[in-house]
């Protein structure tokens, strides 16, 4: 059993809250284990404290109650916590010296004797809000006495802290960050907290960390107290800004132990890319497609043969940033080109174990300069795609950009079709990269059924090659989708999906789908913080990756930075220009909580699909008094959620701020939802 008194006070037993409890249960608790160390008290002193305002024969009555059905209670659940005699009330600790009963303050008193970072941390998970948080106040001594330990409580842990996060030496980064995130978490207004975050992000190389800390501590101390930061902070950020790179350390996530993980009836293999002799004999033991970037340059003097050369080398680049394929360097395309002997596509697949060329050239015609590009399956000598583009010098860089990323999904999309016709067509062994293309082909779909197959699509990958990060990805996602779409209260999918993207991320530091993953998870699970952090290491690694810049801005609408996470959802779109409903659905509900209803209308009505978004629909509609449009979509959500409740539904929410899921709340109350 579990008696928890910071925060919400509650009795646990088994995971399950106890009904009922008396009411001074708790509150006896509490005063005998601080009013002194012996934990006991006589029976006048404590009637007194509790029912100071009547008289002595009243507040003994009152007690002797009190009493009895506390030892009603405790017989009932098997305990003998509060005891007494005629003279005295004490406690007995027995049964958690037995470990059968575990009392939060008590372990937090015997914590707090430590002083030392692991005991801190400790402390820190256990404070979870002001002792008795809900304690009703009935004019009494005791309530003059709670305030007082509370003060005294928050007042001594956020000393500890500070004395933890200005600690020279013996407390690492991610220990300061833990401990300067809870004391802004008790005392949002202490700077210092502030500036310990902007430093060890600064040191994990976190640019977006820096200035949305900045950014907050600015916004709260504007909003609440009408002042600006200290010099101090001003300074620091100042001094932290230039210094930082788009390079991360993505520290967070740290190498895990080489131990199965189970999941579902299916074994799980840690990733071994550690012991691979090296990447392409891991991307053949995958089965990924090799492919080749060429450049045919008729005259290498030409200034615009050297501007293609460049956006050429770019997209081989961005190829090689996808874990899907198996890309053949710049330098040994560019060698092959200028030096080798190989006279023929099949040439190549003998020497460097090639699938696809990718075959480019700049083409003269009519006075214009076009970038033709083919893709080639060597196999077949058959071109499977070509496109021919306006290139031009005075092309504005952007424009330049676009073409590179448009060649790079070009050539990946077709590769995938290629390769499950041809898996499909000649029934060979299914492998790693088949099974991966099986399991994304479904992944995004929201369909119970088609989710899991996806998930064992994931796992038959796993199988042919236990190191294949996509697939270990694939499985995470598929696992926070379940919850998601279950509307489950438990977490335990989401904790066994989160354990698989932390082994993945390890095992391939420069994919930044784990990252996306455990952004999104952490999010579901209230770890708010960690996970924009996630997001911020993976859009470091691929800032052009338009599906995490679209969960990305999720998490910050979570999180209550609702501006970024309309301007994150805009930059995904740019990226994604005929994008899924979802990042329509993403972007209207920050613009709701920001209360630009309209703005919120017209991105669900770009969605192909607006009905599953009819809720957020109504809700917008009604803000803005039309009520015929909002009866309208609220019968389109009951007709496909009939049971649905707004009180359920809220508390089903990961929002960090009460305010913005009170926001909701009203409107969908405004809209006629119950």
């Amino acid at each position: 059993m579990k008696l928890a008194v910071f925060g919400e006070a509650t009795v646990s037993l088994g995971g399950q809250l106890v009904p009922r409890v008396p009411a001074n249960f708790l509150r006896i608790i509490v005063y005998l284990l601080l009013a002194n160390d012996n934990h006991s008290i006589s029976r006048g002193k404590l009637s007194q404290v509790l029912w100071s305002d009547t008289d002595q024969a009243h507040a003994s009555m009152n007690l002797r109650q009190s009493l009895a059905r506390i030892r009603k209670f405790q017989e009932q659940y098997g305990l003998n916590l509060i005891e007494g005699d005629a003279t005295y009330v004490y406690l007995n600790l027995s049964q958690v010296k037995a470990e059968l009963l575990r009392i939060d303050l008590l372990e937090y008193i015997n914590l707090a004797r430590k002083g030392d970072i692991e005991s801190v941390l400790g402390l820190c998970e256990l404070y979870t809000g002001d002792l008795l948080a809900q304690n009703e106040p009935q004019n009494s001594d005791f309530d003059e006495w709670l305030d007082v330990e509370r003060v005294r409580l928050r007042d001594d842990l956020i000393t500890m802290l500070l004395g933890m996060v200005n600690k020279p030496a013996g407390v690492s980064i991610d220990e300061k960050r833990q401990c300067a995130r809870k004391l802004i978490e008790i005392d949002p207004y202490q700077e210092v907290g502030y500036r310990t975050l902007m430093q060890t992000a600064s040191q994990l190389g976190l640019i977006a960390k820096v200035e949305r800390t900045f950014r907050e501590c600015t916004k709260k101390l504007r909003d609440d107290l009408d002042v600006e930061p200290e010099e101090e902070t001003i300074e620091l950020y100042q001094q932290l800004l230039p210094k930082l790179s788009p390079t991360t350390t993505r520290a967070l996530v740290m190498a895990q132990p080489s131990v199965a993980l189970r999941g579902n009836g299916i074994e799980i293999q840690t990733p071994r890319s550690i012991l691979a002799a090296n990447q392409i004999e891991q991307n053949r033991q995958a089965g990924l497609p090799r492919v080749i970037v060429l450049y045919l340059p008729h005259n290498a003097s030409d200034p615009m043969e050297q501007l293609a050369a460049s956006l050429v080398d770019d997209i081989t680049i961005g190829l090689c940033r996808l874990r899907t394929l198996s890309v053949v360097a710049p330098y040994t395309s560019s060698r092959v080109v200028n030096e080798s002997s190989i006279d023929s596509f099949g040439g190549l697949s003998e020497q460097f174990g090639v699938n696809y060329v990718v075959d480019s050239k700049i083409v003269r015609r009519d006075g214009f300069c076009f970038l033709s590009v083919k893709l080639i399956d060597v196999a077949t000598q058959e071109i499977v795609w070509a496109e021919k583009q306006k290139f031009d010098y005075v092309l504005p860089e952007q424009q330049y950009r676009q073409l590179s990323i448009r060649i790079i999904l070009s050539v990946v999309s077709v590769i995938e079709k290629s390769e499950l016709d041809r898996y499909n067509k000649l029934f060979q062994d299914p492998n790693a990269y088949y099974w991966y293309l099986i399991g994304k082909r479904e992944i995004d779909k929201f369909d119970l059924p088609k989710l899991r197959q996806a998930r064992q699509s994931f796992k038959n990958a796993l199988t042919a090659s236990p190191d294949f990060v996509p697939a270990l990805s694939g499985i995470a996602r598929t696992m926070q989708k379940e919850w998601l779409m279950l509307a489950r209260s438990e977490k335990d999918i989401l904790l066994e999906g989160e354990q698989i993207a932390k082994r993945a991320a390890p095992a391939d530091p420069d994919d930044e789908r784990p990252l996306r993953e455990l952004g999104t998870i952490s999010m579901y699970l209230g770890k708010f913080d960690d996970s924009l952090e996630y997001f911020d290491q993976g859009e470091s690694i691929n800032p052009q990756h338009a599906d995490l810049l679209a969960d990305y801005a999720d998490a910050l609408t979570h999180y209550g930075w609702l501006e970024q996470a309309v301007e994150k959802i805009r930059q995904a779109i740019a990226h994604n220009p005929l994008a899924p409903d979802y990042y329509y659905w993403v972007g209207a509900g920050a613009l709701h909580a920001l209360d630009r209803h309209s703005e919120a209308v017209a991105f669900i009505e770009e969605m192909k699909n607006p009905r599953v978004a009819s809720r957020l629909m109504a809700a917008c509609w009604a803000m803005l008094g039309e009520r015929e449009k909002a009866d309208e979509y609220r019968n389109l959500a009951l007709e496909d959620n009939p049971n649905f409740r707004i009180d359920e539904w809220t508390k089903s929410m990961c929002l960090r701020l009460p305010e913005q899921r009170k926001k909701y709340e009203t409107s969908l109350r405004e809209a006629g939802f119950q």
